[in-house]
């Protein structure tokens, strides 16, 4: 299946470091529809971030408690909204996208639409390669990226 490319006041930003095995899944993703890949989100996002519909955060995904012979997570494209961390755990050099969203809106005065695209992460080596059981779950990523890119809410 191809993907199409994100529409105008759109932006998708795929966040890792490709050189450390499914951590690059967000880049790997964003890369084909033209997106944004950053290996963190840092405040200096927000000025791109102000003037957009919405946005889409792609990220791999470390599911807590998965035990090795569990069967792989499915991605998960879930809707987020500016939340400032209360436990101090956000840095001025890393952010989630909830923190960042929420930098965006207070000094902009408004924050796009936002959601975040988890994709089960399982193996941080160095090197490129992707785990197998990623790669099996690259599909169904592909497909919530691709509904994400066509809904109603892209022609806002």
């Amino acid at each position: 299946m191809s993907v199409s490319s994100a529409p105008p006041q759109c932006l998708v930003i795929g966040i890792g470091n490709p050189l450390r095995g499914d951590d690059g899944v967000g880049a790997l993703l964003a890369e084909r529809v033209g997106g944004r890949c950053v290996h963190q989100l840092t405040p200096e996002l927000a000025a791109e971030l102000a003037p957009l519909q919405r946005v889409l955060f792609i990220d791999a995904w470390l599911v807590p408690g998965q035990a090795d012979d569990a069967p792989p997570s499915r991605p998960r494209l879930d809707p987020i909204a500016p939340e400032v961390a209360g436990d101090g755990s956000g840095t001025s050099h890393h952010l989630d996208p909830a923190q960042l969203l929420a930098i965006t809106a207070a000094l902009y005065g408004r924050a796009p639409s936002a959601a975040l695209l988890r994709v089960p992460a399982y193996g941080f080596a160095h090197g490129s390669t992707l785990s197998a059981p990623l790669l099996a779950s690259l599909p169904a990523a592909r497909d919530l990226l691709q509904q994400w890119l066509e809904s109603p809410a892209a022609a806002a």
